[in-house]
């Protein structure tokens, strides 16, 4: 989907450049931001041993907290100031073991409204498909007083 009339550059500048050294599971995962348009955000993550299961593959928690963050963070340049989106639900297809190398969230907003948000998500590594995502995040609008965007 293209041609988002209220695209924040700046936001998906800060997005890009401010994303590492974050706090929070997104921070103890690695999450690193790759590249960030309108209604795209691609971020990744490393298969390090600590996030690797007993049987040698990447828990599929990891991947599913990677979806939830590109799922939630993709929407904020597209959404006024000081707006919250928070993961109402989202369905995820693990398709098939990662093991090692970098794994890459590709999120991309199907449908927008003022309330609601569709985001797909494709997970890569290696080249390959390993998940498959879709999920909706709820819009609530700026309260009195907040300046900036918040995290899923």
């Amino acid at each position: 989907m293209s041609g988002f009339d209220s695209y924040d550059a700046g936001l998906a500048e800060a997005i890009l450049v401010n994303h590492d050294g974050q706090g929070g599971l997104p921070g103890f995962l690695g999450v690193r931001a790759v590249e960030v348009g309108p209604g795209r955000l691609v971020c990744a993550l490393d298969a390090r041993a600590d996030l690797l299961n007993p049987f040698g593959s990447m828990h599929g928690g990891v991947v599913s907290a990677l979806v939830d963050h590109v799922l939630g963070a993709v929407v904020y340049p597209l959404i006024e100031r000081g707006a919250w989106a928070a993961t109402t639900e989202f369905k995820l297809n693990l398709l098939a073991a990662v093991r090692e190398g970098e794994v890459t969230a590709e999120a991309s907003v199907v449908s927008l409204t003022r309330r609601t948000a569709v985001v797909r998500i494709d997970v890569t590594n290696g080249g390959r498909l390993v998940a498959i995502g879709q999920g909706t995040v709820l819009i609530t609008s700026p309260r009195a007083g907040d300046q900036g965007g918040g995290g899923s």
